[in-house]
């Protein structure tokens, strides 16, 4: 069989995984194959018999046998601390194991004849998108949590090229079709800055990138939206219609944890997808005069129903977190003096027309503006991120990123009997990820009269404010040690934006690399999502 370069969208409420057929072009994985859904339900059901099934055979599952276990939203719930997994999951399962066997089933397994190993071939390398919030905050454990599970849990250590920020997928995949686009027409491609905004079942995320050259991407700016309790987009929003429709017939809420209100659940985003036409259509008329429309029925689901007024309320919390991150990307655009010459919208909840309103609402723009590009449907849009992954798997659109924090040491080393403390600078915030693939080395060097070094970590989060310094939670074993030996530090961040910290002994060129990532988080205890303006320094 074939091997492929792949590019996986593992989202919150849907995956895709992406390949480039033999002529070249992208397409989506259907799961299950031939003709199964190529947006799968990022859902799981594991049976009494020890059968596990995932995807859309999973939620039907769960909607008509309330003793079959199910998870949904378990993307989501990785960056939690291990004490809250118990919230959630129930025995042994945790989102870390849950999120394995799914991603087994999907992309790897040999039991199932649906995964994509078994159905299109061999895996040679694949992209991974996560949020934006999580390459952003150095406190999310849900980056390095995927990181390692793709790589030791699924095998795929050496396939595993990255993990790459959602909308920064979508600009290479907008990039490469632009560009495919003006080639065929005979046309200059576009050349500029796109602000891509991303929507979907847990976060929002927004990058303003630099369009340039042959397919070249460059990350100008980003920001998002994240929160614990799935309050900022598409699932809130499902959840929060569903309970309004139930509460408005029985009078009283009903538990998310049952099988009726996953049925529920089910059902109204089935509706939801297949009505978007008609539902566009009403929701453009209870813009356009909401006073006379609002009573009018939006949805039917199930035996429910719900107005136009009732969704416009649902919506609103998202709104505000919107219109936060928004008003991020319009400050730093006025005082770098950026234009935004393209928005994109991607990520299926980026669909939905109460979204578009808010982000034009918030941008000061009319939603016909021709900055927004028109020319992608909605497959286009759903799929970019997915596309664009597997795009960089394929090393056709090279994304250029940056490392925002600075991070630095605090090496104390024994010399003539003297303990000797440095404060040592090894990454400078705002380097491009290229610059900092090997070790960057400082240029002292150090003698230690002991086989270790006691090292303190710090790090100024995006590079300003206060230094956050903890000591490593195990001292650093020096290689080649022996008498007069010198030695120095340095630090590279990987593709996937985690960082490791390295010690290399000067004659021998002999190095020991330790891997940062979950250290740097566990400094910040209690914080899954990372605001700027509600960060605390006192916590620390």
């Amino acid at each position: 069989m074939s091997s492929y370069k792949i590019g996986l969208d593992f989202g919150t409420t849907n995956s895709i995984v992406s390949y480039l057929t033999p002529s070249g072009d992208l397409e989506a994985f259907p799961y299950p194959p031939p003709n199964g859904e190529k947006y799968v339900p990022s859902f799981i059901a594991y049976h009494s018999d020890g059968d596990t099934e995932i995807g859309t055979p999973a939620r039907t599952a769960a909607a008509h046998d309330s003793s079959v276990e199910t998870y949904g939203n378990f993307k989501m719930r990785l960056p939690l601390k291990e004490s809250e997994f118990g919230q959630y999951f129930s025995g042994d399962r945790t989102p870390i194991s849950v999120t394995i066997d799914y991603l087994r089933e999907l992309l790897i397994s040999n039991e199932n004849d649906y995964s994509f190993s078994r159905e299109k071939g061999e895996i040679a390398s694949i992209v991974v998108s996560v949020p934006e919030i999580w390459q952003r905050d150095i406190r999310n454990l849900g980056r390095e949590r995927l990181q390692e599970l793709i790589k030791k849990d699924l095998g795929l250590e050496k396939q595993l090229i990255q993990l790459v920020s959602e909308p920064v997928a979508a600009a290479a995949y907008y990039t490469w079709e632009t560009q495919r686009r003006a080639k065929a027409k005979g046309t200059e491609p576009f050349s500029g800055n796109i602000l891509v905004c991303d929507m979907g079942g847990g976060t929002f995320d927004v990058s303003l990138c630099r369009i340039y050259g042959d397919k070249k991407v460059e990350v100008l700016y980003f920001h998002g939206q994240g929160d614990k309790g799935l309050e900022s987009a598409g699932v809130a929003f499902d959840r929060r219609v569903v309970q309004q429709a139930y509460t408005k017939k029985h009078g009283k809420s009903l538990d998310e944890n049952t099988a009726d209100f996953t049925s529920l659940l089910k059902d109204f985003e089935s509706v939801k997808i297949g009505s978007h036409v008609n539902a566009t259509k009403k929701l453009t008329n209870y813009l356009d005069d909401p006073d006379d429309t609002a009573q009018k029925e939006a949805y039917k689901f199930s035996g429910y129903a719900v107005t136009l007024g009732e969704v416009n309320e649902a919506f609103a919390p998202i709104s505000q977190g919107i219109k936060k991150v928004i008003n991020k990307i319009i400050a730093h655009t006025q005082e770098q003096g950026l234009a935004i010459d393209r928005i994109f919208l991607v990520g299926g909840f980026c669909q939905f027309l109460l979204v578009q309103k808010a982000i034009t609402d918030a941008l000061g723009i009319v939603r016909n503006d021709p900055r927004i590009d028109q020319t992608f449907n909605i497959t286009n849009s759903a799929y970019a991120i997915s596309y664009g992954a597997c795009l960089i798997a394929n090393g056709l659109v090279d994304p250029t990123e940056k490392y925002i924090h600075t991070l630095g040491i605090g090496l104390r080393s024994i010399i003539a009997d003297q303990k000797v403390q440095k404060e040592i600078t090894l990454i400078e915030g705002g380097s491009n990820l290229d610059a900092l693939a090997k070790p960057n080395f400082c240029t002292e060097s150090y003698q230690t009269a002991e086989s270790q070094m006691f090292v303190s970590l710090w790090v100024q989060i995006n590079s300003k404010g206060k230094r956050h310094q903890e000591l490593m939670p195990q001292n650093i074993e020096v290689p080649n040690h022996q008498s007069g030996a010198k030695y120095r530090a340095g630090m590279k961040v990987d593709r996937s934006q985690i960082a490791y910290l390295a010690i290399e002994e000067v004659s021998t060129k002999k190095c020991v690399e330790y891997e940062l990532g979950n250290i740097l988080a566990k400094m910040f205890p209690g914080y899954v999502f990372f605001d700027e303006d509600e960060f605390d320094d006192t916590i620390i």
